[in-house]
């Protein structure tokens, strides 16, 4: 087993103005001859050329491809293990659907600690565990192909976008913070899910995946409860089913033929298409139906409400204006006349995109009760054998896989911004049933059913058909009109040890800005200060104690005291320094102490011209 270990640097640091991953490894580790690369490089590349895997990234593909091209240009080389490793680990970090920057293995920066010099390899990274699931995937496929061993490729990939689904935001985030990136707006990730701040200080807001600040915890409420929903709703002349909430499943079929067959029977609450049975006419079915709302929805509550024709679309709402939408599919099979139903629900399964992850981009298909319902209308069980080419009906309410944004009637798209405004949703994703959403609603029988808090953004960020819509910009765009300030001002004083001169230098700072009319704040060891109050964070590091800091409403410009060892072993704190300073000697001190490198982690931090000439040695 080869000795490694690693260490994390968040923020700008000496490779990178991103945050890096760290692995080192002994010299004659390091040096040891690799397999060759062909050995390494072919499989990886068959696999690609398979297609049989799904990816969470637009850019994973080409960039992984763009790796192993690097790699096959010098694949007459023989590679070291180094070289071989961050290779690979790049490949893998690529499919997860993390980008990759081609960085290369050196020497670490060693200090009065070490006892040995070591080599480092850098990747560049989004999350340090996922970082290090790809440092481990790489080294097994590296040890499997030095003894010749067969890898399974496909199941070991899986377990990496499986891993990278749990540890990464999900793409209604990312989304979302793309979005601010592109207009240079600040973000920050502040727990393991998906809480995250857009901006700093007093500019500050927060999303938690599609749901803002601003999210109305009433609208939340009200969407949660459909009966009230739909009563909101068709008070404003906005289509809607009729129906009721029922007690029983005698009750639900006396309500079935009150509103007119044929009926939909789901949870009050439903979401993610959970007990919901559509388009029911017999007393048995609508009775199963109740039984199966309450087991699938995981509640007491159900509804019966009439049958609204047509497919299913969700549209997105964003403010004041309707910015996407996505057509769903019905799931079906065709027969070959010898698979029983069950048979050809498990091929269709064997898809690789189809799978229980919430990135993966069509959903398992189960032969749950609903799916039982609706085969029983064609007169068929999970073990009848359809006749060739025979189209069976499994699920009426399939994947949203279709963009179709440029297809939805203006009235529609009007009346879903009135029913997001009358619920009292920022943003809401509306569930619409119509046979042509390019016609009104009402004259075709189509209605809303549904709107929904929080809607996932995945169907309009990488729709399977037809074309992305920037859904993420007009989220940041409501919370950031152009007008709108994002940023603090963030200042760095570099000193090589927290004294008497340097303390006196962070007081004389604050005093200065509390004089021009700004709340300052500055980030020291072991507290953070905001105006006159001083914060006690000794147990954090100066990371937290920045994030703290920014994350401050009250906060209007910050300065962070910065140590040249500090840069060196963790990072930057802060993501940029918009100016920096310095306490006297401090140049001289770094020189004497042969950390130079820390000028490239403050050039990696800086705007070109916002850099000291003493940057750059001069």
């Amino acid at each position: 087993m080869i000795p490694w270990q690693t260490n994390a640097l968040r923020g700008p640091n000496r490779w990178s103005g991103r945050s890096v991953l760290e692995l080192y490894l002994p010299p004659e580790v390091a040096f040891r001859s690799a397999p060759p690369l062909a050995r390494l490089i072919e499989p990886l590349v068959d696999f690609l050329d398979s297609g049989r895997f799904t990816t969470t990234h637009p850019e994973s593909i080409s960039s992984a491809r763009s790796v192993l091209d690097r790699l096959g240009a010098t694949a007459q080389a023989q590679a070291t293990w180094a070289e071989a490793w961050l290779r690979i680990a790049q490949w893998m970090s690529a499919m997860s659907g993390v980008p990759v920057v081609w960085l290369e293995p050196a020497e670490s920066l060693a200090s009065d600690d070490d006892c040995e010099s070591q080599w480092v390899l850098p990747l560049e990274m989004e999350e340090e565990l996922l970082a290090c699931k790809c440092f481990s995937l790489a080294h097994e496929w590296i040890e499997a192909c030095q003894r010749a061993e067969t890898y399974p490729i496909a199941s070991k990939f899986r377990e990496l976008f499986d891993y990278a689904d749990d540890i990464r935001l999900g793409p209604s985030s990312r989304a979302i913070l793309d979005a601010a990136k592109a207009r240079g707006i600040p973000s920050y990730r502040l727990t393991s899910g998906s809480l995250c701040q857009l901006g700093e200080g007093k500019y500050q807001r927060r999303i938690w995946t599609a749901e803002t600040d601003a999210t109305s915890a009433i609208g939340e409420s009200i969407a949660s409860d459909k009966d009230l929903t739909k009563r909101l709703l068709r008070n404003v002349g906005v289509p809607i089913p009729l129906g009721r909430l029922v007690t029983s499943p005698q009750d639900a079929w006396a309500a079935a033929l009150e509103v007119g067959l044929p009926v939909v029977v789901k949870p009050k609450d439903a979401n993610h298409q959970r007990g919901i049975s559509i388009e029911l006419t017999q007393q048995d079915e609508v009775m199963k139906a109740y039984d199966w709302a309450i087991e699938d929805g995981q509640t007491g509550h159900v509804m019966v409400e009439q049958f609204a024709r047509g497919q299913h679309h969700r549209l997105l709402v964003v403010g004041d204006r309707m910015v996407a939408a996505s057509r769903g599919h019905f799931e079906t099979v065709t027969g070959d006349g010898r698979s029983s139903i069950e048979q050809l629900v498990g091929i269709l399964n064997q898809d690789p995109r189809r799978g229980e992850a919430y990135t993966d981009p069509l959903g398992v298909l189960k032969l749950d009760a609903a799916a039982k319902i609706e085969l029983s209308k064609q007169g068929l069980t999970v073990d009848s054998i359809p006749e060739p080419h025979r189209e069976v009906l499994i699920r009426r309410t399939g994947d949203l896989t279709t963009d179709c944004t440029d297809e939805v009637h203006p009235q529609t798209a009007a009346q879903a911004v009135l029913a997001a405004q009358v619920v009292g949703l920022d943003v809401a994703g509306l569930d619409v049933l119509a046979e042509d959403i390019s016609a009104p609603l009402a004259p075709q029988r189509g209605a809303v059913v549904e709107v929904n808090a929080g809607p996932s953004l995945s169907c309009h960020v990488a729709p399977m058909f037809g074309n992305p819509q920037p859904v993420g910009e007009a989220i940041v765009e409501m919370l950031f009109p152009a007008s709108s300030s994002w940023a603090i001002p963030i200042h760095g004083l570099l000193a090589p040890t927290y004294d008497e001169p340097c303390k006196n230098q962070v007081q004389s700072w604050m005093q200065e800005q509390t004089a021009k009319g700004l709340t300052p704040a500055s980030v020291v060891p072991g507290s953070i200060q905001i105006q006159d109050q001083c914060i006690d964070l000794e147990d954090c590091d100066t990371r937290t104690r920045a994030l703290a800091a920014l994350g401050n409403p009250r906060v209007e410009i910050l300065l962070v005291v910065l140590s040249p060892r500090d840069l060196l072993g963790h990072g930057l704190p802060v993501w940029r320094l918009d100016e920096l300073r310095l306490v006297d000697g401090t140049i001289e001190s770094i020189r004497a102490s042969g950390t130079e490198e820390v000028f490239r982690v403050l050039r990696n931090a800086m705007p070109p011209k916002a850099q000291p000439k003493w940057l750059y040695g001069t």
